[in-house]
């Protein structure tokens, strides 16, 4: 059946119904798809025996399948590969785009408020964040705070242990030097400058200097995504297991689809979900300064309103151009 669908090309009135499926049982609701249903859309002309027909000769290739007898269709795991390969131009959608981290966050709760989905997005990576300036603040007994603030007004807060002499004089001299060292550069230069310019570091800062490199690099370098709207999953999908979305999850989708760059969908069958067969991620990656930084993932039920969802991220690619 699969090699059915592999080497099929379905006739223009095929091709009409199979979509008007897709777009009625991918509205929100998932229910099955009867033809009567079909034949009364404007634009359609063709009556209910017709459509009827249509619908065998697609469920005879698999794209369609009757859960109940006189219940309509709906479409089979082959039937979305079907629909996202022959009627969305994916990977020309949110080419290459590069948003803010607030746009990244703004729009995982938007889209999961708007649309009731899961969106799990992987923040971007410290590492290559430029910093504008540095403060150090007296934290507590012992620490001191350190804040690398990039041009945006957003900062990485770092607590390191204070030196033997943690004067104010101390502080303040320290601070500047971090300036010189990180102003204009990306967190991970920073660091390295850190180590070749250590013998310029206040003299009172040299002892403890290796120990707050490892512990800025060990910090910056750490993963982290925001998850949102997970509570819709479990609403809307009949899923026994917890669902492990966040950080592993991003890495699983990144070795799925490592170098492919604008919309990309996995369907159910290539998802680590194994007791759940409903799910259906849209995925898009996203860049800074030319530099790939992580995933922007919504995972959602398969009935959910996908060709929506992909006009969002199509909004997106026509607002960066």
């Amino acid at each position: 059946m699969q090699q059915d669908v592999d080497n099929m090309k379905l006739n223009p009135r095929d091709q009409q119904i199979f979509s008007a499926v897709m777009n009625m049982y991918c509205n929100g609701e998932g229910l099955p798809v009867p033809s009567t249903k079909i034949a009364k859309l404007k634009g359609m002309a063709v009556c209910s025996a017709t459509v009827r027909n249509a619908m065998a000769r697609l469920e005879k290739v698999g794209l369609l399948y009757s859960p109940h007898t006189s219940a309509g269709r709906v479409p089979t795991n082959e039937g979305f590969d079907y629909w996202f390969d022959e009627f969305f131009p994916l990977a020309d959608i949110a080419n290459y785009w590069q948003p803010e981290q607030s746009q990244l966050v703004e729009l995982a709760h938007g889209l999961s408020q708007k649309y009731q989905v899961c969106c799990c997005v992987g923040l971007p990576q410290a590492s290559s964040q430029q910093v504008f300036r540095v403060e150090v603040l007296d934290f507590d007994s012992t620490d001191w705070l350190i804040l690398l603030i990039d041009r945006a007004g957003q900062s990485h807060n770092i607590c390191i242990d204070k030196p033997h002499d943690s004067s104010d004089s101390v502080r303040y001299q320290f601070a500047t030097w971090l300036n010189t060292v990180f102003s204009q550069q990306t967190l991970m230069e920073g660091l390295y400058r850190m180590q070749a310019m250590a013998n310029t570091a206040p003299r009172n800062c040299h002892d403890s200097l290796n120990q707050w490199t490892r512990q800025l690099s060990q910090k910056l370098g750490s993963d982290n995504s925001i998850v949102v709207g997970e509570n819709y999953l479990y609403k809307q999908i009949d899923c026994e297991q917890s669902l492990n979305i966040g950080v592993s999850f991003l890495n699983y989708v990144e070795d799925k689809l490592a170098f492919k760059n604008g919309l990309s969908v996995l369907n159910s069958e290539k998802l680590p979900f194994t007791e759940c067969d409903e799910l259906i991620v849209i995925s898009v990656p996203y860049f800074q300064n030319q530099e790939y930084q992580s995933r922007f993932c919504i995972i959602c039920p398969k009935s959910a309103q996908i060709e929506e969802i992909i006009q969002e991220f199509k909004l997106i690619e026509t607002s960066n151009s």
